[in-house]
C-alpha cells in the first residue's frame, strides 16, 4: 500500500512539473515572434546594432541599451560612446556588424535597399523605424521597441512604462520651475541660413515647453522666425543650438538689443538633444530648468515692456501679447 501511494505521489509530481514547464514554454512562446511591418522577429534579439541616434536614445531609456554591440557615428551620446561605431547610418560597415555578432540591426529610412540586402545576406534581421513627429507616434515607437527587444507582453509593457516615465519626469521638471513668470525662446539656424524656432504642435515644441517658461514664439505656423515678432516678444531667456545663432543675433540690427542678449541670459542646448526623445531630451529639459531657476527672479518678466501683464499668459505656456 505504501509503495502504491509513493508511486502515485511521484507520478503526480511529474505531472505537476510537466504542467508548470509547459506553462513557462507557453509564456515564452507568447512573447515571440514579434512583427514590425513586413519583418518578423522569431526570438529575442541578444546583440543589436542601432543606426539612428533618436532610436538609440529611446532604447537607452527603456534600458535595453545593454544589448547594443554597435552604433552609427551619429549616435554620439556620451553614455553610448562605449559602444563601438560601425560607420554612417546610411552606409555602415557590414563586415564589422557581422563580426560583432549582431542578430538585429535597427535603422531608419536612410538605409539603402542595397546595404540592407548585404546585411540580411549575413543572416542578420533588419528593421527600419523612423523618428516620430508627434506624441502618439512617440508612444508607439516606445511600445514597438520594447516589444522588439523584450517581447510582445513583457517588453511592450516595459516600453510603455518608460514612455509614461519620461513625461512624468518632464512634468516634474516643469512643476519645479519657480512661480515667477519668465519668457523664453528656442532658436536655431537652418541649412539655408534662416533663423528658426519650433513649429507649434511639433514634438520639439512640446518638449521645449516643459522648461516652464512662456514661449514668446508659441504660435509659429512655420519654422522661419520673423525678426519684428521676436523683437516684440523680447524674451528674457534665449536657448540656442550653437554659436551661429548668437552671431546672427548680435549682427542683426533689429535683434542685437534683445534683453536676453543684453543681460547675457542665453544658454546652449544643441538642437539634436531635443530631437532625441529619451535620456538626452530629459537631460536637456533639466538643464533648461536649472538655468532658469538659478537666475534672478525678483520680478515678473514682461514679454512686451510696459504692456504685458500676468493675465496675458495662458495655460499651456502660450503668450497672447504679440
Amino acid at each position: 500500500m505504501k509503495r502504491t501511494l509513493s508511486i502515485f505521489l511521484v507520478i503526480a509530481m511529474l505531472l505537476s512539473c510537466a504542467v508548470f514547464f509547459s506553462g513557462c514554454d507557453d509564456k515564452k512562446s507568447s512573447e515571440y515572434p514579434v512583427t514590425v511591418g513586413d519583418v518578423t522577429i522569431e526570438a529575442e534579439p541578444q546583440s543589436i546594432v542601432v543606426l539612428n541616434d533618436c532610436i538609440a536614445d529611446i532604447i537607452s531609456y527603456i534600458e535595453y541599451d545593454y544589448k547594443m554591440v554597435g552604433r552609427s557615428i551619429e549616435c554620439d551620446q556620451d553614455f553610448l560612446r562605449i559602444v563601438p561605431s560601425v560607420g554612417t547610418p546610411d552606409n555602415p560597415a557590414v563586415d564589422t556588424i557581422a563580426q560583432k555578432g549582431a542578430d538585429l540591426v535597427i535603422a531608419d529610412s536612410t538605409l539603402s535597399e542595397k546595404v540592407r540586402g548585404k546585411i540580411e545576406a549575413e543572416g542578420i534581421t533588419v528593421i527600419t523605424l523612423d523618428p516620430p513627429t508627434d506624441t502618439a507616434g512617440l508612444k508607439e515607437l516606445y511600445s514597438t521597441l520594447g516589444a522588439v527587444l523584450g517581447g510582445n507582453t513583457i517588453g511592450r509593457a516595459k516600453g510603455e512604462k518608460a514612455y509614461d516615465g519620461l513625461f512624468d519626469m518632464l512634468g516634474q521638471f516643469k512643476t519645479a520651475s519657480t512661480g515667477v513668470a519668465k519668457t523664453s525662446v528656442y532658436l536655431y539656424m537652418d541649412q539655408n541660413g534662416r533663423l528658426c524656432t519650433f513649429v507649434k504642435g511639433s514634438l520639439e515644441y512640446k518638449i521645449f515647453g516643459y522648461n516652464g517658461a512662456v514661449n514668446v514664439l508659441s504660435n509659429q505656423a512655420e519654422a522661419a522666425v520673423d525678426a519684428t515678432q521676436l523683437k516684440m516678444g523680447s524674451p528674457s531667456y534665449i536657448f540656442y543650438d550653437d554659436e551661429s545663432v548668437l552671431d546672427y543675433l548680435k549682427n542683426d540690427e533689429k535683434l542685437m538689443s534683445l534683453r536676453a542678449l543684453q543681460n547675457a541670459k542665453t544658454y546652449p542646448i544643441p538642437l539634436k538633444n531635443l530631437k532625441r526623445y529619451g535620456t538626452t531630451c530629459e537631460q536637456a529639459v533639466y538643464d533648461m530648468v536649472a538655468f532658469l531657476n538659478m537666475q534672478d527672479a525678483a520680478t515678473i518678466d514682461e514679454a512686451t515692456p510696459g504692456e504685458a501683464t500676468p493675465d496675458e499668459y495662458l495655460d499651456g505656456g502660450e503668450y497672447t501679447g504679440i
